[in-house]
This record gives structure tokens, sequence and C-alpha cells, in this order.
């Protein structure tokens, strides 16, 4: 399963800026940290469209996607209006059923299931005729965090501790969406039964095992 995450703005697009920030910024630490959290917890791959302070344009960042056949794009954004704008709010594109749906009803339901703690306003789920949700040939969704036009709302966006937890509901949602198996659900544990000085005697106690429990026992030489 291949997970694309876009940090929207970059190099000479700052975005938004306000109360002491930048959009591309916060974009960045945004994606960066739900691809550490995804690559952490779930069976997945990641890619980043930039992983640093570089230009791209809107296309650009959707050919990347399409090029890697990714299953699911996720679009990380910041608002600004004005002092009084609050909450957060995600689009997808106009018309579009299905997984991208749901996709977007995922992460918006889990990024709000996190906001709600600090009273943050629910914009909505809505469609608009984004370039990246329109040229990608995916799942996919756009996120607006915050405005960091609102100065308490700014300064929980300067929190690593905020946007740490936040990243973190976009990557639960993002998992849900695509099915992911957590990393802990994938591993395996073994029972060893001992050693022996010969392998007849080996094989002899893997088929007492066997017939006693019902395991598939395996005799191996180390």
């Amino acid at each position: 399963m291949i997970i694309v995450l876009d940090a929207g703005h970059g190099g000479k697009d700052p975005g938004a800026s306000g109360n002491g920030i930048f959009e591309k910024d916060i974009t960045l630490k945004l994606a960066l940290k739900t691809g550490e959290y995804l690559k952490k917890n779930y069976k997945c791959s990641v890619i980043y469209t930039r992983t640093n302070d570089v230009f791209l344009s809107l296309s650009e960042r959707a050919k990347i996607a399409n090029v890697a056949k990714a299953d699911y794009f996720c679009s990380f954004h910041v608002n600004s209006f004005n002092k009084s704008s609050r909450g957060f709010e995600t689009f997808r594109f106009p018309g579009t059923k299905g997984k991208t749906a749901e996709l977007q009803k995922n992460v918006h339901d889990a990024v709000m299931n996190f906001l709600k703690q600090y009273n943050i306003r629910d914009r909505g789920m809505k469609q608009e005729n984004f370039a990246v949700l329109r040229e990608t040939a995916m799942p996919a969704v756009l996120t607006e965090t915050l405005f960091l036009s609102n100065p308490a709302e700014a300064k929980l966006l300067k929190s690593d501790v905020f946007l740490n937890k936040a990243a973190e509901a976009h990557a639960i949602g993002l998992a849900k969406a695509a099915g992911l198996i957590k990393v802990s659900d994938s591993k395996k544990y073994f029972l060893l039964a001992g050693s022996f000085p010969n392998r007849e005697d080996a094989e002899e106690k893997a088929k007492l095992l066997q017939k006693s429990y019902g395991w598939n026992v395996f005799v191996e030489e180390r």
C-alpha cells in the first residue's frame, strides 16, 4: 500500500503567513510527522512530494503520486483569513464518491476527534476543484488544519506537541481508509520446545506435540 503525503506550498511559495509563522513550514512538519507515524505503526510505503523547503507546481505534486501508482493521497494545508476565523475542514474533488468519500470521512473524523479537546470548530467536509485533487488518479483528500491568522490557533500550530498529535490523527484516518495492518498485528511469536542431541529425538518430540496439541511443529538445525 503506497501513501503519498503532500506538504502544501514550499520554496518561493510560502502560502499563508501570520502571527510569526508560514504555512509552508507547518505543512511540511505535518506531512513528515504523519509519514513517520505511518511507517512506525503500519505496514505501508510512504512517499513525500517534498521533504524540505522547495517549490513544486501543483501538477508536479500530482505527477509524483501518479507515477508511483499510489493508493492514497493526502495534501496538507493551513488556513488563513482573519483573527476570528477558526477551525478544521477537508476537501475532496466534486462529485467523487466511493473510496475518495470514505478517505475524506475517515481523515476528517480522526482529526476532529483529536481537535475536539481544544474546542476547535468543525468547518465540515467540502468539495472543491483543487488541482491536486483533480489531477491525482487515486483517492485524494486535502486538509486545512486551523487558521494561522487566528492568534489562539497559531499558538497551537507553533507547538510540536500539538503537531505530533495532529499528524497522528491524520495517520490514523489514512490507515483506516486504506485498511492498513498494524505492525504489531503482523508480528509472529515462536515457541521453542528445547534442544536435542540428534535429529531423530527432535522429530519424535515434534510429532508428539503435533499429535497432542495440533501444532505445526518444525525441526530446525542450528
